[in-house]
């Protein structure tokens, strides 16, 4: 499921998360002692907006969350 794109700067990387699927294989990447209550809560958004029990705008939010959590929005110009 699409979303409107997030920019995260992880390990010298910048990647764009442009969907659910980008969303889940980054989390799925990510070191779980870090932040691991907000990932879970991205991960239960995510899910709910897959299910079509949330939304997918639900689940962009609550991902955004996370990165502002762990500090890995990127800024673009």
């Amino acid at each position: 499921m699409e979303f409107e794109i997030i920019w995260i700067a992880f390990e010298g990387r910048t990647i764009a998360i442009s969907s659910t699927d980008d969303a889940w294989s980054f989390l799925s990447e990510w070191p779980g002692g870090m932040y691991p209550e907000m990932a879970h809560r991205a991960g239960i958004a995510l899910t709910r907006a897959e299910s079509g029990i949330g939304t997918v705008a639900e689940a962009r939010q609550a991902f955004v969350d996370f990165c502002v959590d762990a500090e890995i929005l990127a800024a673009i110009d």
